[in-house]
């Protein structure tokens, strides 16, 4: 019996050795992949800003974590080898100072299929100069509660003067674009004009009722409720207090909701039954901007829906916006784009939701007294880095004056 346990034994060692042999036989056959080129063709829309003295052209694969890039000039053919196939989003990017302002070009193609040699691809860029006022650091994803359970009511997003000048955010509005989570499956909007709009699910605005003046190198908070969030009637675990918050979006939804110092916005432009000032903690996308008018939320040529929808958003031109942010729920969802690529070519992510992250903009430069300049390219994927735990006015930025109750 062991004999033939023996004779066993071997014929299994004998087949294991000549399948492992078979295989390595079928990978050694493989061919090796061969790298691809792709031909960039760029077409500007500069809307009166000078042309770029270089752009730099990237193309990222997402899926395969696979990135390279150029620089060169904006004018003439533009090639780009060592490709390996897969999908990519490509990006158009420039800066260029003229004149005492500094301009922001940007331009993307995503989901482009590059799986043959000497692939046409045709980017769009736009033109837009930096804004005085951007977003500095958004918190969106929540906590968790020491038991486990889940908390979004501790969500902030903070404005910060990041130019030279006083700027003043009366009447200043944020807007919660649609779609409200990242996805394939774009709106189409209609109009021959709908590309000149971003489309704004929901928009709060800060009362245009007094002066609230925002010098260099100052910050507001909006908050969604303006409390100290790590009470314990609310969430310990929270990382943040917002009590100094300048505003918040106040609606009374349950009683642990109270009347705040903060001041508070009003719901310019809400078509749900239920408004109250929540995002989505999968990562939105987001606007400032100053309305060329007042928000009429039953306008009939403001108010539109998206063929297939009854569903209204408020469009908002592309032209009044100060800043963009894109965010997704995680690094795979990079090329679901909602916003114009001229507003913001990239997304940003803390890459899942109740982490107690934020996203927050890189520091360009520290100025002597100690006023930081933050980086602004229109491109959050470089622009912003992910924080823990969130802090509002961080690297010691200012409050304004007039927020008495800091």
């Amino acid at each position: 019996m062991r004999h033939i346990k023996y004779i066993y034994a071997i014929f299994l060692l004998f087949l294991f050795i000549t399948v492992s042999c078979e295989q390595f036989r079928d990978v050694s056959n493989i061919k090796e992949v061969e790298s691809l080129s792709a031909k960039i063709n760029i077409s500007f829309d500069l809307q009166g800003a000078p042309m770029p003295d270089e752009v730099k052209v990237r193309l990222t694969n997402f899926t395969e974590r696979y990135e390279l890039g150029v620089a060169v000039s904006p004018e003439g053919d533009i090639k780009v080898d060592n490709i390996i196939p897969g999908i990519y989003t490509v990006t158009v990017s420039a800066e260029k100072n003229e004149d005492g302002f500094t301009y922001n070009y940007n331009g993307n193609a995503v989901n482009v299929n590059i799986v043959t040699n000497d692939k046409q691809i045709d980017v769009k860029v736009g033109a837009s100069r930096a804004g005085a006022l951007v977003f500095k650091e958004v918190f969106y994803c929540g906590s968790k509660t020491p038991s486990g359970g889940s908390y979004f009511r501790d969500q902030f997003y903070e404005i910060y003067n990041n130019s030279e000048i006083e700027q003043n955010v009366r009447g200043l509005a944020i807007g919660y674009l649609n779609p409200n989570t990242a996805t394939a499956n774009l709106p189409v909007w209609p109009g021959p004009d709908a590309d000149k709009y971003v489309y704004a699910s929901n928009i709060w605005q800060i009362p245009d009722t007094a002066d609230f003046p925002l010098n260099p190198g100052e910050s507001i908070i909006i908050a969604q409720m303006a409390d100290d969030h790590k009470k314990s009637n609310l969430n310990p675990s929270s990382p943040v207090n917002l009590l100094s918050a300048e505003f918040e979006g106040l609606v009374k939804t349950t009683a642990l909701i109270q009347d705040n110092p903060a001041i508070n916005m009003s719901m310019a432009f809400w078509p749900s039954p239920l408004p109250q000032w929540l995002t989505t903690v999968f990562g939105g996308a987001f606007v400032i901007f100053y309305p060329p008018g007042p928000i009429d939320p039953n306008s009939p040529t403001e108010t539109v829906s998206p063929e297939g929808s009854t569903a209204k958003s408020y469009r908002i031109p592309i032209e009044v916006v100060i800043d963009a942010l894109e965010n997704v729920g995680n690094p795979n969802q990079m090329q679901l784009k909602r916003v114009p690529a001229m507003l913001d070519a990239g997304a940003a992510t803390v890459n899942g939701t109740y982490l107690s992250k934020s996203v927050a903009r890189k520091v360009k430069e520290t100025l002597p007294d100690g006023r930081v300049i933050l980086q602004d390219t229109n491109n959050s994927t470089d622009d912003f880095e992910v924080m823990d735990p969130p802090v509002i006015r961080r690297y010691d930025v200012k409050v304004p004056s007039w927020n008495t109750w800091k």
